[in-house]
């Protein structure tokens, strides 16, 4: 707690400034609400914070900064006194039927998207519209329960004993870690001589992988696709293409931080890089003529997360031939 007060203590007041700086102060307010309230019975397992983030990167127009703030939360308890003070900042903030509409229409965003039953979303939305209007303080009340509902409903997409936490473990606690563990003990040659390609490598591995595995079944032909795109793209020998498509699928299986992995991948990378890697990502989901929705919308966001735009999802979209496209 005394870390996040420290942090918005040298925190600019971006609120007072221009209407898009208010908009922005206003968004990160709103996560940090979020967060709080998932707090409220006082516990958050890692598998529900990599939902939490999941949900929360929906979210319009964070910067790396603010994400950074946003993790912060994340970490330990809110309490009922911060709870109530992260609310009255997002309240003062609104100070138009525009902003009330802003924050219905963004909640009401989330909430869909998780396929809320949509009595339970057109009550909830209805509810805080009535607390924005007369109830204010009775916000944290009605947002808990769907809120809780919507993390559930993606916490399956986790193991239970979740180990990504902090940015170096999740790089080293997975993919990276366990080659170098498995390099070591079988005494296996390594071609690649810098371990800052080699981390960018395993990043781009996890991201192909996690795109195999979405369905819950990594085929013999998405695995072929992964080791044949390491080969071409990092020079790798078979043999170590196979192991470290074959790491980052049991790592995928068990589960990633989808965000944590995307934007470190999309720190380490030029926007040409990553516009050629989303192609990468599509000649994965499209190896069988099964591809899914979800495949489709997985690489959406992980486009997003990649800061590229809705045009360079389509284009690589459209880079595989009609012919080849299968489910696509």
């Amino acid at each position: 707690m005394e870390d996040r007060r420290l942090l918005e203590w040298h925190r600019p007041n971006l609120g007072r400034m221009l209407r898009p700086m208010v908009r922005k102060a206003f968004i990160l307010n709103l996560g940090k609400l979020l967060i709080a309230t998932a707090w409220a019975d006082g516990t958050l397992h890692q598998q529900e914070i990599n939902a939490l983030k999941e949900l929360l990167f929906l979210l319009p127009d964070l910067s790396g900064q603010e994400w950074q703030e946003l993790e912060l939360y994340m970490t330990s308890p809110v309490s009922e006194e911060e709870r109530r003070i992260l609310l009255s900042r997002v309240l003062d903030d609104i100070r138009s039927e525009d902003d009330k509409d802003m924050v219905v229409q963004t909640l009401e965003r989330l909430l869909r998207i998780e396929g809320l039953p949509q009595d339970q979303e057109t009550m909830v939305v209805q509810q805080i519209r009535q607390d924005l209007e007369a109830h204010p303080t009775g916000l944290l009340a009605t947002l808990s329960k769907p809120l809780r509902w919507v993390i559930g409903s993606r916490v399956s997409r986790y193991p239970s004993d979740g180990r990504e936490s902090r940015l170096e473990d999740f790089i080293k606690q997975t993919i990276y870690f366990q080659l170098a563990m498995e390099r070591q003990a079988r005494g296996l040659p390594w071609s690649m001589q810098d371990e800052d390609e080699t981390r960018k490598l395993c990043l781009a591995a996890g991201l192909l992988a996690h795109v195999a595995s979405v369905d819950a079944d990594v085929s013999e032909e998405e695995c072929s696709a992964i080791v044949r795109i390491l080969m071409e793209r990092w020079q790798l020998s078979n043999e170590e293409a196979q192991i470290v498509a074959r790491i980052s699928q049991q790592q995928a299986m068990k589960g990633l931080d989808l965000v944590r992995l995307a934007k470190e991948f999309c720190a380490r990378t030029t926007i040409p890089e990553r516009r050629s890697f989303l192609r990468c990502l599509f000649h994965v989901a499209n190896t069988t003529d099964r591809t899914s929705s979800d495949e489709i919308e997985s690489i959406r966001f992980i486009a997003k997360a990649l800061e590229l735009s809705h045009q360079d999802f389509i284009d690589a979209k459209l880079s595989i031939p009609r012919a080849e496209r299968g489910g696509l």
